[in-house]
């Protein structure tokens, strides 16, 4: 039951698709903005294990009233040889996010990560201006939040990952498209001021090892989560305790909630 939501044989679906999917979030984030806008649309969460991607997306595109889809972990780089069609940033990061039904039935691929991680950061008045950045990972959320926040006036961006090259092919990547070296990679170890992300998904479990070592977090800094389930990681915790700001991966989804919601009305509603 979706509280709020009158559901009928007219209803158009949005599904997000993950393996796992218990953690979605955006259901909950975009219904009452449907519902605020009258349209008879509706999210819901789809569990698609990553072998049987592409057998389930066939399945999708074959139901004419999903109108489109979020998609998350681990399926956001696989997404993109499937669209028919790609968003000018999604084929730059390199990553899809969003998926929508064009009026001629194709899919076609779009890259909310970086402007709604962007715009939860704005939401909450953390600076992102003239600071530097470090972003740990280097998956498809990693390459569109490092677009975003250069794009959003940042100093500087250094990427660390567990595999060094792939960092720094994602500096590199970035550092080729803006036209200057604003991005380089480089170890998990913040210095002072700097907006810390995590981008990757551990955090997910509590037993899920730490993406860095806590004690190197200060205050000055701000430490954000792409991780929206459990609101509260464990290291956001952690990072609270040592006083340093802290901001939540909820935030990120009310970001591109708003995105997603716009671009379905845009044709759908």
């Amino acid at each position: 039951m979706v509280t709020g939501v009158n559901i009928r044989g007219t209803t158009k679906l949005i599904g997000i698709i993950g393996d796992p999917i218990v953690q979605a979030k955006s259901p909950a984030a975009v219904n009452p903005l449907f519902a605020a806008r009258g349209a008879d649309i509706v999210s819901v969460p789809l569990h698609v294990p990553a072998k049987d991607l592409s057998t389930i997306w066939a399945g999708l595109k074959a139901m004419p009233n999903l109108v489109g889809f979020g998609i998350t972990l681990p399926h956001k780089q696989t997404a993109i040889s499937l669209c028919d069609s790609l968003d000018p940033v999604a084929a730059r990061v390199g990553a899809v996010n969003f998926v929508r039904r064009e009026r001629d039935g194709t899919f076609r691929g779009y890259q909310f990560d970086g402007k709604g991680f962007v715009r939860g950061l704005q939401s909450r008045g953390i600076v992102i201006e003239g600071r530097p950045a470090l972003i740990i990972g280097a998956g498809g959320a990693s390459v569109a939040i490092a677009f975003a926040l250069v794009e959003a006036g940042a100093k500087s961006i250094t990427v660390s990952n567990r595999t060094f090259d792939k960092a720094d092919a994602l500096a590199e990547t970035v550092n080729a498209d803006f036209g200057r070296k604003v991005a380089k990679a480089g170890k998990a170890k913040p210095e002072a001021g700097q907006l810390v992300v995590n981008a990757t998904s551990l955090g997910l479990q509590d037993t899920d090892a730490l993406p860095l070592d806590p004690d190197l977090l200060q205050p000055g800094m701000t430490f954000a989560e792409v991780i929206a389930q459990p609101e509260t990681t464990r290291l956001l915790a952690l990072a609270a305790k040592k006083g340093v700001a802290t901001h939540s991966g909820m935030h990120m989804i009310t970001g591109q909630a708003d995105l997603t919601v716009d671009h379905i009305c845009e044709l759908w509603a």
